[in-house]
């Protein structure tokens, strides 16, 4: 019991209590070879003990001063730590908003969406620095940002800048006639 009480001071991820239930049945063995009857005691002992320690250890120990310390408490769902953008009163605004990466996210970074620079979160992978990012969403008070991808005009060529929109009398062919 003594080693038990040990492990919920020293967080051994659980070996010192494999360590107190090796001890606990080896007491047992070693009371069954003094005689049957302390055999017996030891086991009714034993038995006895797992569900008092066990509710020690559920309902009074955290509420001890070492107990409030070591278990921290569950916050409720609307007391996220937020950063500096979703503190602000327009966050919904700076959703669509785009802006510059300051250095390279991995896939958390720095962007500067005009004269402001905010914590965000990339939603595609990693973003090398000096790209333009579009805000995307909020998450647990974190921008969520994705790299904006610059669109061709419409009338331009689909192979524009692939060397297939040549003229044919760029190519050198010979005539297939």
């Amino acid at each position: 019991m003594v080693i038990f009480a040990i492990d919920l001071m020293i967080p051994s991820g659980g070996v010192l209590v494999g360590v107190t239930a090796c001890l606990a049945f080896a007491s047992v063995v070693f009371a069954f070879r003094h005689s049957t009857s302390s055999g017996i005691w030891m086991l009714i002992a034993s038995m006895g003990a797992i569900p008092i320690m066990m509710w020690l250890f559920v309902e009074v120990w955290p509420r001890t001063p070492l107990g409030r310390r070591m278990i921290s408490k569950p916050e409720p769902s609307g007391s996220y730590v937020w950063s500096d953008a979703a503190k602000s009163e327009n966050a919904d605004s700076l959703i669509g908003a785009e802006g510059i990466v300051l250095n390279e996210m991995i896939p958390s970074g720095l962007v500067q969406l005009g004269d402001q620079t905010y914590e965000a979160f990339s939603e595609t992978g990693p973003i090398d620095a000096g790209k333009l990012v579009r805000v995307v969403r909020l998450d647990v008070g974190r921008l969520v940002v994705a790299v904006v991808r610059e669109r061709k005009r419409m009338d331009a060529p689909m192979s524009q800048g692939t060397g297939l929109d040549r003229p044919i009398s760029e190519l050198d062919l010979e005539s297939i006639d």
